[in-house]
């Protein structure tokens, strides 16, 4: 069967199906063009790669920053670019338009947000990682997320070199 006539036969599929569930992980963003590696990654971390020898951003989330201040000064930038400063990819966009007046569930392991920004129903998705736009208690004490844009961007704003400030790092509140 030829690729045209598979995706024919997809689409009559999910027009004719009462429900959909969508199963979707990192290599759908990956293939939607959301890189952690190469040029975006060189151009965005261009100091931290000097400074520590990072290689990438998924092995930056293992590296053993000495401080808590350089940890988030590292992860402040990670989250921001990747949630904030990356806008909704035309791949997501596709898929939204395909499901868009079916009854849909969205189950990921992405953190990224794409799936919402491409306007798919935040009540009908379900991060099973989390989101990289909240912040929670890291005990964790409850439950409760937080939006953490205006944490980053003060983060980011006052942020010396490499490091963060040790009075703007996130707390439980």
């Amino acid at each position: 069967m030829t690729d045209d006539r598979k995706m024919t036969q997809a689409k009559k599929l999910i027009a004719e199906a009462d429900a959909i569930v969508i199963g979707a992980g990192a290599g759908l963003s990956s293939a939607a063009g959301l890189t952690y590696s190469g040029q975006r990654f060189e151009e965005n971390f261009a100091q931290f790669i000097k400074e520590y020898g990072l290689t990438d951003m998924y092995s930056a989330g293992f590296y053993p920053f000495a401080t808590k201040e350089k940890k988030w000064g590292y992860w402040s930038q990670h989250l921001y670019l990747n949630r904030y400063q990356t806008g909704s990819l035309p791949l997501y966009q596709d898929l939204y338009e395909l499901v868009a007046d079916k009854n849909y569930f969205v189950i990921t392991t992405n953190v990224d947000s794409q799936f919402e920004k491409a306007g798919f129903d935040k009540e009908n998705i379900f991060e099973v990682q989390g989101n990289y736009g909240e912040f929670q208690c890291s005990v964790p004490c409850h439950d409760g997320v937080y939006t953490n844009q205006a944490a980053l961007e003060n983060l980011l704003a006052n942020r010396q070199g490499l490091e963060v400030r040790r009075e703007d790092i996130p707390t439980c509140p």
